[in-house]
């Protein structure tokens, strides 16, 4: 079974990364699933799409920040 289990985890990764739809996907063999899985195309794609996440996230921390900063402005101008 655990063949299977594999097999499902490998086209559900394709069709959520190729846009590929679920049943177009569970067409494929598990070896054309795992090609596309282990291809240079693919590890690119996720080392970008890891990149994009990591700056989406130092923007928003430096917006939180920005955000605190402004608070205790507020706070410090309140008690002036």
């Amino acid at each position: 079974m655990k063949w299977a289990e594999n097999l499902t985890e490998l086209q559900a990764t394709l069709s959520l990364y190729s846009s590929t739809s679920l049943p177009e996907a569970m067409t494929l063999s598990a070896s054309d699933a795992r090609r596309f899985c282990e291809s240079k195309a693919f590890a690119d794609w996720r080392s970008t799409r890891e990149g994009e996440s990591k700056l989406q996230a130092a923007i928003v921390d430096r917006l939180n920040g920005v955000i605190r900063s402004v608070g205790n402005l507020a706070k410090m101008l309140r008690r002036a």
